[in-house]
């Protein structure tokens, strides 16, 4: 009896260390990093949302990005700069005319503005 429990003592930690193995994530299922290129301001412009679901300032400019802040519909939003990230699409760095905004400014899906954004790129 001694020896079949030997055995399976012997064999438990090769099973535990196989599955967990198996549950580790690759690399390839790690989530893209969000992208955040240099903005400054080269625009005078400004803007606000296109409506009440208007878009949130974003840290990065992708949609997979943390929001920052959201601005609502009549909050003036100074145009820093625009960018076009991989998918194609077309981000303003704004920062918003309200109390403490220096923490609040990032990117906005420039379709989302109700002008479509910056017209100086970063």
């Amino acid at each position: 009896m001694k020896i079949k429990r030997m055995r399976l003592t012997a064999v438990l930690p090769v099973v535990v260390t196989a599955a967990v193995v198996l549950v580790a994530p690759s690399a390839a299922a790690a989530p893209a990093a969000c992208p955040n290129p240099a903005a400054s301001d080269k625009d005078s412009g400004w803007g606000t949302t296109k409506d009440s679901t208007g878009g949130p300032i974003r840290v990065g400019a992708s949609t997979g990005c943390a929001t920052r802040f959201w601005p609502m519909i009549d909050d003036k939003l100074f145009y820093h700069c625009y960018t076009v990230n991989s998918a194609g699409q077309k981000w303003t760095h704004v920062r918003p005319d309200v109390p403490n905004s220096t923490d609040k400014q990032g990117w906005v899906l420039s379709s989302q503005l109700d002008d479509g954004g910056s017209t100086k790129r970063c």
